[in-house]
Parts: C-alpha cells; sequence; structure tokens
C-alpha cells in the first residue's frame, strides 16, 4: 500500500496511467498483464476512492452544526422552512436564503420534479457549507438500538421536535 492511502502501488501507477490519458489496454501492455486485470484494480482502486469520499462526508455530517432529514417523496419546497426551524430552535444562523437552499437540492439533490427520489439529509457544516448526504445518521442509531446499546449521539443537532 502507498503510505497512508486506502491504494496499491499497482492501483496508483494506473490511476496515474489513466489520468495521462492511456487506455486500459495501453497500460496492460506497458505493464505486462492483461486489460481485464487492469480493469479489475482501476475498478477496485475506485471503489475505494468512493468509500473514502463517503466516509468523509459522513465525517463531516457528524461534526456538522445541524441536520434535516428529508424522505423520499417529499416536495423539496418544504426543506428551507423545516431548516430555518431547526437553526432557531438551535440557535443557528443560517447564511442562505429559501431560493439558494432551494437551489442547491435542485443542483445536488436525488430529486425530481420538486420530489425527493430517495431519503437523504440536508446538513450545514462545520464551515457553513451546505452539504448533501444520503446516509441517514438516524438509521445508524437505530442500527445501535437494535443491538441493545443504547444511543451515544442523542440530541447532536436534533431539534426536540422530531424535524
Amino acid at each position: 500500500m502507498v503510505a497512508k492511502t486506502f491504494l496499491t502501488e499497482q492501483q496508483v501507477r494506473i490511476l496515474r496511467l489513466r489520468a495521462r490519458g492511456l487506455k486500459q489496454s495501453e497500460i496492460a501492455e506497458l505493464l505486462g498483464t492483461s486489460r481485464a486485470n487492469i480493469s479489475i484494480l482501476e475498478r477496485r482502486a475506485m471503489d475505494k476512492i468512493e468509500k473514502a469520499r463517503n466516509t468523509l462526508l459522513l465525517w463531516e455530517q457528524i461534526n456538522s452544526k445541524m441536520s434535516v432529514d428529508v424522505r423520499r417523496g417529499e416536495d423539496i419546497f418544504a426543506v428551507p422552512d423545516r431548516l430555518f426551524k431547526k437553526a432557531d430552535l438551535l440557535g443557528i444562523k443560517v447564511p442562505y436564503s429559501t431560493a439558494e437552499i432551494i437551489a442547491f437540492l435542485v443542483e445536488n439533490a436525488p430529486i425530481h420534479d420538486r420530489v425527493a427520489r430517495r431519503d437523504f439529509t440536508l446538513f450545514l457544516d462545520s464551515r457553513d457549507r451546505l452539504r448533501i448526504n444520503e446516509c441517514l445518521l438516524e438509521d445508524l442509531d437505530e442500527v445501535g438500538k437494535h443491538k441493545g446499546g443504547k444511543n451515544p449521539v442523542k440530541g447532536h443537532g436534533k431539534a426536540t421536535d422530531g424535524t
């Protein structure tokens, strides 16, 4: 493995050659292996990168100032009001207008025709950036409850009215 990453040296080598514009077949010839092997190594590297990105996003969500869960089928035009109400309850200033929040959702959230296609969380990170994550922390909290554990993060960034 390359120091302090999840990628092997071979995966890094392949990704660097792909970034330079080489085809998988050209890389295979250069490294003395098959195109299928290069394809597998590249796919595994990309999977690791995606997991690392998702982990960082989850970490940002855990450390966020506040979050609002949006459920599949919900009209996104109702989300800014929920966000502002929750921010008021928590004493947090949201530095965005309703129009800016809706524009952000349209651009970044899994929506179609104003409606959420999947559950997701809209959160305000520690640097006041709006972010979207499709991993709902309350779903993770439920896993702990089912295993007989208590919820160690109960109340973190959550309003008491259940929103």
